[in-house]
């Protein structure tokens, strides 16, 4: 608006003057300024200046002069704040505002100047009107938006008030049969809603696998206690009555023992691993030897269904690993393909090399495992689902799995369906490291 008002201000006062000097282009400075006096109206003042600062003539008709000051005293003000050539000041007398300028004239070679005094106190008046209206009218878009925004909040929070209550009604027990409805939720809450039922079905999942494997090892151990309890019972009717049947009551009781401890160092082999404690070691290992070891101490417990293949000629494969643990995997191997396979079928070891590779095979001729739990049967508390009619905790293959990767290998499991399964203990070929450090 000051530009606008300073711009309309020299427009007006170069028009002025170019009407003046077009009428008669060579009056004399007394003609030029009786020229100024009948123009002169309230609104503008104009007078000649042969002088810097001094008027040649005032005006004194049609002039309109604040209250608090007169004539003679608005020109000294004006001459002293509107000094220079062509400079544009803003003077307040009294209670008017004022634009001046300063137009330059020459009388025959003479330099001369044109003062222009313009009362913009209506403009100013205009303006602070201007200004109060916006700033009524932002104060009252601020105070709409505030209520537009508590409402869009109110709007907002409601539902995400709601949201915690119904989670806050979710606990151990409700955890399968409570979800959250999504299309009771606004749209910006649908994708987390979603995300959350999601997250509730994994909770009730890892629920349900870790409530079987409670009651799988309840039952694992339940067996073996009840067992050595009986034949503990029995032996000691027995010593009464003399010796009798007592080797062999006494092999069952070890052998339920070592099936219960072995149980419960997975336990604890499992909790070590979730710790951060599970030490493993890598040394070179001879494959052939290992499974020879393993044969002669499982074979027994086979039922003569076990078969060893070993090479007639070369070096025998030569694996980085752990030999105990390694002999805890091919354990836990042969006990699992004794238990899911049929009686007259038979379960053979053997070992193969690749360029970089040594794996220890455990082979069954069982049912298989179907293509889509040969990844699921090696978690935690899982079990394939053909073995709904067997025993067991579902922590035997989740061991294999964990061992194997500490010790840098791997396990994986190729079958058809019908014909068996060939579970591979893959080590890395103890040949292609100089050094190995320990896991």
């Amino acid at each position: 608006m000051d530009r606008s008002l300073a711009q309309r201000h020299r427009q007006a006062s170069d028009l002025v003057l170019q009407q003046l000097l077009q009428l008669s282009p060579s009056d004399t400075p007394s003609a030029f300024q009786s020229k100024l006096d009948r123009i002169v109206s309230p609104g503008r003042l104009l007078w000649l200046e042969l002088e810097d600062g001094r008027p040649y003539r005032i005006p004194m008709k049609n002039v309109t002069v604040p209250q608090a000051v007169s004539f003679p005293q608005l020109v000294g003000i004006v001459e002293r704040r509107c000094v220079g050539r062509d400079h544009l000041m803003r003077v307040v007398a009294g209670d008017r505002h004022y634009l001046c300028s300063r137009q330059r004239l020459s009388f025959s070679g003479r330099p001369a100047a044109m003062r222009v005094v313009e009362d913009i106190t209506s403009d100013v008046e205009h303006r602070r009107v201007v200004l109060l209206l916006m700033m009524t009218v932002a104060c009252v878009a601020s105070l709409i938006t505030s209520t537009f925004q508590r409402l869009v909040y109110w709007r907002t929070l409601r539902p995400l008030d709601r949201l915690c209550l119904e989670l806050g009604q979710i606990d151990t027990e409700s955890l399968e049969q409570i979800r959250l409805s999504i299309s009771d939720q606004p749209l910006e809450l649908q994708p987390i809603v979603t995300s959350f039922n999601v997250l509730l079905d994994r909770l009730a999942a890892a629920r349900e696998r870790q409530q079987t494997f409670v009651d799988g090892v309840a039952h694992e151990l339940r067996t073996p206690i009840t067992l050595i309890r009986g034949y503990a019972q029995s032996l000691k009717h027995q010593a009464r009555g003399g010796p009798g049947g007592t080797e062999t009551e006494m092999e069952c009781i070890a052998r339920e023992a070592e099936r219960m401890g072995r149980l419960v160092s997975e336990l604890l082999d499992i909790a070590r691993e979730e710790a951060g404690r599970l030490q493993l070691v890598r040394d070179p290992l001879d494959l052939d030897d290992a499974l020879l070891v393993a044969f002669e101490r499982l074979e027994p417990l086979a039922s003569a269904r076990l078969r060893l293949r070993l090479p007639q000629d070369g070096a025998p494969p030569l694996g980085l690993g752990d030999g105990e643990r390694l002999q805890q995997c091919l354990t836990n191997l042969v006990d699992n393909a004794l238990k899911y396979t049929p009686q007259d079928t038979v379960i053979e070891l053997f070992c193969s090399v690749s360029a970089r590779e040594a794996v220890v095979h455990v082979r069954d001729h069982g049912q298989g495992v179907p293509l889509a739990e040969q990844e699921l049967i090696f978690e935690r508390f899982v079990r394939g689902s053909s073995e709904a009619s067997a025993s067991g905790s579902g922590i035997g293959l989740a061991m294999v799995r964990l061992l194997m990767r500490r010790m840098g290998g791997d396990v994986r499991v190729e079958s058809t369906p019908g014909r068996g399964a060939d579970f591979q203990l893959v080590l890395e070929r103890a040949e292609l490291s100089s050094s190995v450090p320990p896991l």
